[in-house]
């Protein structure tokens, strides 16, 4: 029996334990025969197990700049999936089932935005909205402007006259806060010395 074949690939989106299916094979070879594609060999699909996701060792990325003071320092972990290679078939040849329900990575990604906004649209159902005064509404919705959710819960909230506020018991009135004394700028005189 030969021993795992284990590969260390670019981060594929795919949990641990899943079928992972490429349709895009280069070369295939084994027993004498070898098979090369032009670009890809017609037929061929290698099935493998992701074993686990991973980020490789950090490296360090240093520019330097001689006597001007410029250093940057930057590091890096390359995100990486293990697979383990499962079989490589070519034309003709019945594969293992489970690769076949699973969709290839890149068609994965496709519908994950579906996912996304199918569960944001259950968010916002479980959340009861707010009754919203049509006449706060209404004049924002004509003019076609944006405004923040601030603006717009100060707006729709009901105006207080100050009249209305009451001020606590034994508080003395706030001072009126002092004017500044306007600036004084004093007029240099200017001489001729040239007389």
């Amino acid at each position: 029996m030969q021993p795992e074949q284990t590969l260390d690939i670019d981060r594929v989106t795919a949990e641990a334990g899943a079928l992972v299916e490429f349709r895009e094979v280069l070369l295939v070879g084994g027993d004498g025969d070898v098979q090369l594609g032009t670009p890809f060999v017609e037929g061929a699909r290698v099935v493998a197990e992701v074993l686990d996701q991973g980020r490789g060792k950090k490296i360090l990325v240093f520019k330097y700049k001689n006597k001007t003071r410029y250093r940057r320092r930057h590091g890096h972990r390359q995100a990486y999936t293990r697979l383990a290679i499962r079989q490589i078939l070519t034309d003709g040849q019945a594969g293992v089932t489970g690769a076949e329900d699973k969709p290839a990575s890149s068609q994965r990604r496709r519908a994950a935005p579906k996912a996304r906004v199918q569960r944001e649209e259950a968010a916002e159902a479980a959340v009861p909205k707010a009754p919203v005064d049509s006449a706060v509404e209404a004049p924002v919705a004509e003019a076609g402007t944006k405004i923040g959710r601030a603006t717009r819960a100060r707006r729709a909230a009901p105006e207080v006259a100050s009249s209305q506020v009451e001020e606590p018991e034994g508080a003395a009135a706030a001072p009126e806060a002092k004017a500044k004394p306007a600036r004084r700028t004093s007029a240099k005189k200017t001489t001729d010395s040239g007389e």
